[in-house]
Parts: structure tokens; C-alpha cells; sequence
């Protein structure tokens, strides 16, 4: 964990010289430790740095007042803790904590997500809105990606969607940043519908990158044209199936059916391959299974690039983005409903805070507290509320043993 430490006095202290109670550190570190506990409220870590300041913390020594938070946190840039995220990235990366688990390569989703409403435009960066009763509210969007390929999943992005465009035009400028923090860490990158667009996967092509785009009636001649190809197929024997697998309370089977047939389809002259991925349900093992879902992608992957069962594993990790971290997000730290602060840009760096603690406690679940059974295979994550205990029970122990040393030194 220690090669995860961030860099604190590289943000600039937003506050006046003067008159200044609190060094720069010590109210990072408060609001970094509520986010790894998962406090819901500004006054939920004021409380958490009173305890800990009786105890004599180091990093946090004494009370935090919720207002001191709150003033604070809405007047820092977001820009400077981008970096931070970038930053605790690339320190996991050289220590081999995110190499490829069942893929050949490296591979990042990228996804938009709502960080709910907003009373304030958010400096322009928030979609103006209204409610039924004509009073307005602003939405605030953000575009995120994930190393899919690592077995922790973790977030290695983020930069708000402008009020005035979206997913699509957002793609380009935040695609190339991602080249630039992490152009060596993967080859392929997966976007959701909203993103795919001829523009797109040449700019991702142009980038010696290989993309994975999912299919909708939003581009309606490639739409039509994988579905007469790959319709037929899929009365056939699937190219590969999963296991089948507990998934939210049914048996879940995913099958997936490709052709190449479409290749350079409709100017499309990258495009390689198009895929069809098939969600099958069933109860209990002794029921009739039933489809449920069909999904469909088109890719610049050459055949041969990934095998039929890691494409399974690269479509389901695409999923994961929103099915895993921003499901995670949003119902362990209440992200949409419940801002800490939601003055000035306070969202847009909460959300990068966020991320940088949800890394941390994710690559813990997945690598380092997972017993092995009997049988040799690895038990289930713990589950995040037991999670959130140990770190509280962690910043009440001893210093040398804090959590608090290691990932927010």
C-alpha cells in the first residue's frame, strides 16, 4: 500500500495566508479517511476526526469541524487531484498490482455517470435542467474509466461532460488523456453506445488502440447490417459460453456469436469483426434457461487478437464498469443522492477522492483478503459494509499500523 501514498503538498492550498488553523494535509487526510470509512455526511467525518484526535492521530489530531470541510473542499481544483489519481495508477502499475487477469493485454472501459442534482451550475461544467414545477436544477455527468483487464477493477479516470455537449464529443479529449497517463498500460479500449461513432474509432484506431464499441439503433446502417449477420448465427452453437454463474439472485449464462463478414462495412475501414453477446436466465439449475438480454459490439480486434472466452471475459469486464464500480458508488457511498459538498467544482474532486480510496479498499477485497478454500479456490470479496469496519478499527489502531500512513502519507 505504501507505493499508493499520494502527494498532498502538491495541492495548492486554496486558503488565504493568513489566519490559516489547519495545515493543508490534515484536512485532506480528514476527508480521505471519511471516505474510506464511508461516512454519509460532512458532520459523519467531523465525528470520525474527533475519535481519532483523541487518540492521538498524527494525520488527523484533532476535531474537523463540518463547515471547515465544507468551505475548504468547495474551493480546490479537481485538475491537481486528477493528477493524484494518475499518479496512485501508475505506483500500483510498476508494482504489478494491475497486470492482465484472463486477458492478453490490457483493457480500459469507459462509461458516463451521474453525480446527481445540483442547485448550481457547478462552474458550467452541469446540464441545466427542470423539475415538474418549472424550477430549475442541474445535472452533473461525468465521463470515468476503468482498468477492466486488472483483477481490482480500479478507476484511472475522470473528467466532467460540459453542459453544452455529451458522451459523444466528450470521448475524443478524454480518450486522449488516457493515452497520455497510460498509453503503455493497454491496447483496447470498450465504450458504451453513446460513444460509437465513425470519429471515434478512427481516433482510437489512429492511437494504435483497438476499440470495442457497443451497437444501438443510434448508428441504424451498422445496427441492421450486424443483426442480419449475426442473428442467423446465433440459432447455431455459440463461438463460447460461460459458466453458468450466480448473478443477483438467477443462474446467468453469457454466449457469443461473431462474424466477420462485416469487415469495412459502410466506410467503417478499421472494423474487423462484429460480436453478439447473449445473457441466458434460468431460476434454479433444474429449470427451462430463457434469453434475456442481447447485446452487440463492433471491434477493430483482429481475429486471433483474443481467443472466444477471453472476448466473454473483455464484455463482461465492460459491463463491470457500471454493474460493479459505479453500482458500488453509488449504493455504498450514496455518490448520486447524497454530496458531501456541492459548492464550486466540490463534486467533480469528491468524485476523484472517491475513486482514489475506492482503489485502495478495491484491490484489498480482490487481492489481499480473500482466503482460500479448501478446494484451492479463492472465497468471495468481503462485503464493503464489513470492509468499511476494519478501516475504521485500522485508524484507531496504532500508527505504525494505520491505514491512514500508508494511503494518504
Amino acid at each position: 500500500m505504501r507505493k499508493a501514498a499520494f502527494k498532498w503538498a502538491d495541492i495548492t492550498d486554496p486558503r488565504a495566508r493568513r489566519g490559516r488553523r489547519w495545515k493543508l494535509s490534515e484536512l485532506i487526510n480528514a476527508a480521505f479517511c471519511g471516505l474510506l470509512g464511508a461516512c454519509a455526511t460532512l458532520r459523519d467525518v467531523e465525528g470520525m476526526t474527533d475519535e481519532l484526535g483523541q487518540v492521538g492521530r498524527q494525520y488527523v489530531p484533532r476535531r474537523v469541524p463540518d463547515t471547515t470541510l465544507w468551505q475548504f473542499l468547495s474551493r480546490l481544483d479537481p485538475s491537481e487531484f486528477r493528477v493524484q489519481l494518475r499518479q496512485q495508477i501508475k505506483a500500483l502499475w510498476r508494482a504489478k498490482s494491475l497486470d492482465p487477469v484472463g486477458l492478453p493485454c490490457g483493457a480500459v472501459a469507459v462509461d458516463g455517470k451521474g453525480m446527481g442534482a445540483l442547485e448550481h451550475d457547478a462552474e458550467g461544467d452541469a446540464q441545466k435542467n427542470e423539475r415538474g414545477d418549472g424550477s430549475p436544477y442541474w445535472l452533473s455527468r461525468m465521463l470515468r474509466a476503468a482498468l477492466i483487464s486488472a483483477a481490482s477493477t480500479p478507476c484511472i479516470d475522470q473528467m466532467p461532460i460540459g453542459a453544452k455537449t455529451n458522451e459523444m464529443a466528450s470521448f475524443i479529449p478524454f480518450f486522449d488523456g488516457l493515452v497520455t497517463a497510460y498509453g503503455a498500460m493497454f491496447e483496447i479500449v470498450t465504450a458504451d453506445a453513446g460513444m460509437t461513432s465513425r470519429g471515434n474509432a478512427d481516433h482510437v484506431h489512429a492511437a494504435n488502440k483497438a476499440y470495442v464499441m457497443a451497437l444501438k439503433d443510434n448508428q441504424p446502417e451498422l445496427f441492421a447490417e450486424a443483426k442480419r449477420l449475426l442473428l442467423p448465427l446465433a440459432k447455431a452453437t455459440p463461438a463460447a459460453s460461460s459458466l453458468w454463474e450466480v448473478y443477483r439472485g438467477k443462474l446467468v449464462q453469457r454466449r457469443l456469436f461473431r462474424t466477420q463478414e462485416i469487415a469495412g462495412y459502410h466506410d467503417w475501414t478499421h472494423l474487423q469483426q462484429a460480436w453478439l453477446v447473449e445473457t441466458w436466465q434460468r431460476d434454479d439449475r433444474d429449470s427451462d434457461p430463457k434469453l434475456v438480454e442481447q447485446r452487440f459490439f463492433l471491434t477493430s480486434a483482429t481475429v486471433g487478437k483474443l481467443t472466444p472466452d477471453q472476448i466473454l471475459i473483455l464484455v463482461r469486464g465492460h459491463w463491470g464498469i457500471e454493474n460493479d464500480c459505479f453500482w458500488t458508488f453509488d449504493l455504498q457511498w450514496k455518490e448520486d443522492s447524497v454530496p458531501w459538498c456541492s459548492s464550486g467544482k466540490a463534486v467533480e474532486t469528491l468524485g476523484l477522492l472517491r475513486m482514489m480510496a475506492y482503489n485502495l479498499l478495491q484491490l484489498a477485497r480482490r487481492r489481499h483478503l480473500r482466503l482460500k478454500a479448501d478446494d484451492g479456490s479463492l472465497d468471495d470479496p468481503p462485503a464493503w459494509r464489513r470492509l468499511f469496519e476494519w478501516v475504521k478499527q485500522a485508524l484507531r489502531l496504532s500508527l505504525d499500523t494505520s491505514l491512514p500512513q500508508t494511503a494518504a502519507g
